[in-house]
């Protein structure tokens, strides 16, 4: 049985027994799922033809399906025998595929491609592991795979041939205006943007994407929401912000979310993963509570530029490789490409396997850390833009695969929207050059375009306010570090800077009962039922405890669905 908010479709060519509501013509047959219309749009037609569009939600009742926005669509025609996939410049909705025989099959969830003794693609796992993504196309299986961004998959139905091309050939051209003029273009056409929408739900924070949200003085967003620590400077800062907008905030803290296991299991059967469960609650709530979908700026990333190079390797590394965007002889493309290859190799051990899957993960290693920079290499070959390479390859990977499954996790209640991955504020944002986006640079312009007042603020990350130089925040940043260090020592307690602090999972058994539904022998429980008093002994917060195990139980997840084991 499908899983629920899925589709799968099925091309064939060869004679079998067709359902009496598909046309006799027809080669392509798709399945729905109990489909949110406020994620999936589908458009069937009585020839057997049809459009379908899965992403962000759209309220409007026409949807261009050739060139979707926030999303991907497919289009079957009977009569020109050709089924087309075309994904937008983020491809943060993936579709699936498999090619196998006589038989193409495409959906959005990969559960409902998996057969019985698939063969996992254990290099992509392993990235996976590491980095929270698979490289390029692959998936947790060989022969399943999926479509990255900007592309176009066009399929003959009759003759089953696939042909993969690039959906917007623009090229990449950098302007030449300075960063006073481009702050006002950028502020200009994200207002316009954000005219085309809905009321909305920002879900916020003290940073600078969330202030870019809420700079235009006419909006959509009609309420704020923040989760987390509500004692942290994070949430004070968020707080005073929309205070000065006079928008209602609602907030729920963390440690009165339910996190547990049947959580999880829950976030499996809906979203095919169990990342984020914060997300997952927050947006069930901001459905259940105000009826509206949700907004966010995690793609805003592109306008802040802090998914390029300096943004890889320790926070040394990032500020001595910044010299580059000043003077490229002071720092070379060359140590700078070495260090992020360094920071991108994958490690030979880890805490949680068992000693089959230590020795499988070993011996791949060396194999994931060449297909790694492999890519890596591509995308540099791909252009002589080095910030624009490094950006690109983080988006096509950690960005879409990790950090934009936040929002999209709203997909299975009242929907999201993603206004700053609009197609022509990317390729505007794209044109920028990148020492004019750096450190925020861009997006603080573009909030002193629309809103200066909200750069009186201080981040949370800093002491100063906003709209002060970049030299005076990074001081002020150090200090920070530095008191928050001193006061975890003196208090042996973390300090309230920051707004993910799961530790009171700690003291729940979050951990021990999420282990132990682990199925796979690859994993060993008693190690990482061991790990978990060190984790807290060493102050290893236990957000990015409960962030790997978020991931290793989706792999188990997944993979126990095939059967896999290593006996």
């Amino acid at each position: 049985m499908l899983k629920p908010n899925s589709f799968l479709l099925r091309i064939e060519n060869q004679d079998y027994q067709r359902p009496a509501t598909h046309a006799l013509n027809a080669q392509a047959f798709l399945q729905l799922q109990d489909p949110n219309p406020f994620y999936i749009r589908h458009e069937p037609q009585q020839s057997g033809e049809f459009k379908l569009f899965f992403g962000e939600r759209k309220d409007s009742q026409d949807i261009d399906f050739d060139t979707p926005i926030n999303g991907t669509s497919i289009t079957y025609s009977i009569i020109r025998k050709r089924l087309i996939v075309t994904s937008d410049l983020i491809g943060a909705e993936p579709v699936y595929y498999r090619h196998s025989g006589s038989t193409i099959q495409i959906s959005n969830r990969l559960e409902n491609l998996v057969k019985e003794n698939d063969c996992p693609d254990w290099v992509a796992i392993h990235c996976y592991l590491s980095f929270g993504y698979t490289l390029g196309e692959s998936s947790f299986f060989k022969n399943i795979f999926q479509t990255l961004p900007n592309q176009r998959i066009e399929i003959d139905t009759e003759s089953l041939e696939l042909k993969k091309l690039v959906a917007d050939s623009a090229p990449h051209t950098m302007n030449t205006e300075s960063l006073a003029s481009n702050s006002k273009a950028v502020s200009n056409l994200l207002y316009n943007v954000m005219q085309t929408y809905s009321p909305m739900v920002l879900m916020t924070s003290a940073g600078w994407d969330s202030r870019a949200l809420l700079a235009p003085q006419k909006s959509p967003i009609t309420a704020a929401y923040t989760h987390g620590d509500l004692s942290s400077r994070e949430c004070t800062i968020a707080k005073n912000i929309t205070g000065t907008l006079r928008m209602d905030h609602y907030f729920k803290d963390v440690e009165g979310m339910v996190i547990d296991t049947k959580l999880l299991d829950e976030m499996l059967e809906l979203h095919g993963h169990c990342l984020w469960p914060i997300w997952h609650i927050s947006s069930r709530f901001i459905s259940e509570t105000l009826c509206l979908p949700i907004a966010s700026g995690v793609i805003g990333a592109r306008m802040g530029g802090h998914n390029g190079f300096p943004s890889m390797g320790s926070r040394f590394q990032k500020i001595i490789n910044s010299l580059h965007t000043i003077n490229p002889k002071i720092i070379s493309k060359e140590k700078i490409i070495n260090d992020i290859k360094k920071n991108s190799t994958a490690p030979k051990n880890f805490w949680f396997t068992s000693d089959k899957g230590s020795k499988l993960f070993g011996d791949l290693a060396n194999t994931t850390t060449r297909n790694i920079h492999n890519t890596i290499d591509r995308y540099l070959n791909d252009t002589n833009d080095l910030s624009f390479a490094i950006e690109k390859f983080n988006y096509d990977h950690i960005s879409r695969q990790y950090m934009m499954k936040q929002p999209i996790l709203a997909g299975a209640f009242k929907g999201y929207y993603s206004p700053l991955s609009q197609p022509n504020l990317i390729r505007l944002v794209y044109s920028i050059p990148f020492k004019q986006r750096i450190q925020n640079r861009l997006t603080k312009g573009v909030i002193s375009e629309l809103n200066p007042g909200l750069l009186n603020f201080p981040m949370a990350a800093t002491l100063t306010q906003a709209k002060y130089s970049i030299f005076t925040q990074e001081i002020s940043r150090i200090l920070r570090i530095t008191l928050e260090k001193t006061f975890f020592k003196i208090k042996n307690n973390r300090s309230k800077f920051g707004w993910f602090n799961y530790d009171h999972l700690y003291s729940t058994d979050f951990f021990e009962t999420t282990i132990e539904s682990l199925k796979l022998d690859i994993w060993s429980k008693n190690r990482m039922l061991n790990r978990i008093p060190n984790n807290i002994v060493h102050g290893i917060d236990a957000g990015s405890t409960m962030d790997m195990v978020c991931k290793i139980k989706t792999v188990d997840y997944h993979l126990s669905r095939a059967n896999i084991s290593l006996l």
